[in-house]
Order: structure tokens, then C-alpha cells, then sequence
């Protein structure tokens, strides 16, 4: 049996579709994580931006292998910040980090 390419993107769309479903039903994505740093700690909570945003998904989590697997300031500042600015949410350093 030949699967073309096509064919081969859409068994894979719809794997990773079914696997979103799963760990969502199984509460995968629902954690808390805190960054500590000079400037005081920022909390991320992955349930709330992947619940309200789960579209986002892929743009996050390939930005992250792109900038080396590990959320840090380049990460934070780079892909955080535009998508909050994007969508007129808080962005600046106050609304993230916590003293």
C-alpha cells in the first residue's frame, strides 16, 4: 500500500488531533509552572492560556524547539509578549512578574 504525502499530513493532523483530545480529557495540560528570575517570578498557568487558546498550540510549542526546548527571557519576551500585544492582553513587566 502507497500513502502519498498528502495522505501522510492528514494521518498525522489527525494523530496529533485525537492525542490534543486525549491528554485534554485526562487533564495533561492543566499545570502551573513559575519562572523565578532577578525581576521578580512569573507564573504561567497552562491550562488557562490552553484552554482559551489551544489554537495557539502549534505556534507556542514550535516556537519553543526553535528557541532551544527551554522557556527563557528570549522565549518570554519574543513569543509571550507579541502574543499578548497582539491581542491587547497585559504584556508589559509589571502584569508577568511578581515580587
Amino acid at each position: 500500500m502507497r500513502i502519498n504525502l498528502q495522505s501522510l499530513l492528514i494521518i498525522l493532523l489527525l494523530c496529533s488531533l485525537i492525542r490534543t483530545s486525549v491528554a485534554s480529557i485526562r487533564g495533561v495540560f492543566r499545570f502551573q509552572r513559575v519562572y523565578e528570575n532577578a525581576y521578580g517570578a512569573v507564573t504561567f498557568n497552562h491550562e488557562k492560556h490552553a484552554g482559551s487558546a489551544a489554537h495557539h498550540s502549534a505556534y507556542c510549542h514550535s516556537a519553543l524547539q526553535v528557541l532551544g526546548g527551554k522557556v527563557n527571557e528570549l522565549f518570554a519576551h519574543k513569543v509571550c509578549k507579541f502574543c499578548h500585544e497582539s491581542k491587547n492582553l497585559p504584556a508589559e513587566s509589571v502584569s508577568c512578574h511578581k515580587t
